[in-house]
Parts: structure tokens; sequence; C-alpha cells
């Protein structure tokens, strides 16, 4: 009953199959892996603090939802309603809380609250990536709702009680993280969290203060150095995706990288260098 079965075939059947990789599209905007990219260049090349912020919330999300998954193992719908291969436990749904917590995230900590079309175009987005979840035939409705009322608990505690203190929500998903290896038998993903999150510890205990935007040619060769130390992380990542270690280590290296990255240029006045250069 709590998963909403039949609702979830009354939306499944609104939706035309012909669609799939329209629906395909709009749900790759709750992966994971998405997300952390999208948010490291939103820290990179915008409002570092904040951003710092909203990634600490989604850690936590993202630890949350995987321990919560391996606790109920509810399986997925069957595999005849699913337009796209998913595999792994259904409940709640990971893609909803990452999108809760991702675009409400910065809405919240960017207060596009005030400006009306920003916080309508947030608020789609999240709601557009669980419902593309259940189009899909990967979740059923209530994993969507649970998902999305998880991601609006994190942000409301969140926001309230470590919104100047990143480091904590970090903290908390490490601690949360630890459980979820546990029940998981230590899968690769969980062991990932783990160490991401202990990552944002690090990170936010040793760069202090975070170093202030600067001109924008100087933006660009952030953006241009963190896209290549992107792209080397997800490439190990992706290699060694079975090795509970290197996960772990990758985990680890990808937040500190993320976070350290304006802060460690600066202090090799590698942005002093560039402003030479061009100018």
């Amino acid at each position: 009953m709590v998963r909403l079965e039949a609702a979830s075939e009354t939306i499944r059947m609104a939706f035309p199959n012909g669609l799939v990789d329209v629906y395909a599209g709009v749900t790759a905007l709750g992966n994971p892996g998405l997300l952390t990219v999208l948010l490291a260049l939103v820290y990179w090349g915008y409002r570092r603090e904040e951003t710092a912020t909203v990634v600490g919330y989604a850690f936590l999300a993202f630890a949350l939802v995987l321990f919560l998954k391996e606790l109920f193992a509810m399986p997925r719908p069957p595999e005849s309603v699913m337009l796209v291969a998913e595999d792994g436990y259904g409940f709640p749904s990971g893609h909803a809380i990452a999108g809760v917590v991702v675009y409400g995230g910065l809405a919240l900590e960017f207060d596009w609250f005030e400006e009306p079309p920003k916080a309508l175009a947030a608020g789609l987005l999240a709601v557009s990536v669980g419902l593309s979840r259940v189009v899909l035939g990967v979740h059923y409705l209530g994993d969507v709702l649970v998902g999305a009322a998880l991601g609006v608990l994190v942000l409301a505690l969140g926001h309230r009680l470590w919104r100047d203190r990143p480091a904590v929500g970090y903290g908390l998903g490490a601690v949360v993280a630890v459980p979820a290896v546990v029940v998981s038998d230590a899968d690769p993903q969980t062991v990932a969290v783990l160490g991401s999150s202990l990552g944002g510890v690090w990170a936010c205990r040793t760069i202090q203060p975070i170093p202030a935007h600067r001109e924008r040619a100087e933006g660009a060769f952030l953006l241009a150095v963190g896209i290549v130390l992107a792209v080397v992380l997800v490439a190990v990542r992706v290699a060694l995706e079975t090795n509970r270690p290197a996960q772990f280590v990758v985990g680890v290296a990808t937040v500190a990288a993320i976070l350290g990255l304006p802060a460690f240029l600066d202090r090799a006045d590698a942005f002093d260098v560039v402003q030479r250069v061009i100018g």
C-alpha cells in the first residue's frame, strides 16, 4: 500500500513509451555522479560557501538513502514495466531525494525563493526527476514520495542547524554511511559515499577560509583544471568500480579535491601566473 502501485500504473499509462529517451534524459538530472559534477562546477565558478553546504546535504542524503534501501530491501517494479534496465532495491528513490536535496538546496542556500522564476525552475527539476522514475517503471510512486520527503527533511534540518558549518553535514553523512556499509556488506557504492563524506570533513576542517572568487580569466583557468581533474577521478572510479579500497580512496580524493582546488591553486600562486600571462 505504501508504494502506491495502482497510482504508479496510472502515471505510466499516461506517458507514451515512445518518449523513453526524453524520460531517460530527465532522470539523468538526478544521477549522483552528474549532480556531483554539477555542484563542483557551481562551487568552482560561483558561490563557494553556499555550494559547499549543499554538497554536504547531498552526501548525507546519498548515505541515508543507501542505508534505507538495504534496510528495507524492497524490490523495484517488475522488469515487464521497466522502460530502462535498473537493478538494486527500489525503496526509497535515490534520484528523488537527490533531486530535492540538490536543486532544492541550491534554491534554499542561494535565496532563490525570493526570486520566483528561479525557485519554480528548481522545483520543476526536482519534481521532474522524481516523476521520471515512475514513468520509466523503475520505481513506484510511493518510493518517489518517500525519497522526496526525506530530501525535504534533510534540507530543513541542515538549513536550520548547520548551514554555516558544512563540515557537520559531511560528518553526519559519514556517520550514516557506516551502517550503510555494514548492512550492504561493504557495497562499493556505500564505501565510496563514506570516503566522500570523510573527504568533505577533511576539506572543511583544513581549508579555512575558502578563497574568494577572482577575475573571469582566473575562474576559467580554475574550471579547466577542475574539469581535467574530475575526468581523471571519474575514469579511475569507473575502472576500479568493484574495488572497495579504491572506491574509498577515490571518494575521499574526489570531494577533497573539489573543495580544496581553489585554495591549492591560490597557495601555489597559479592564479598570479595566469594573470601575468594574460596581462
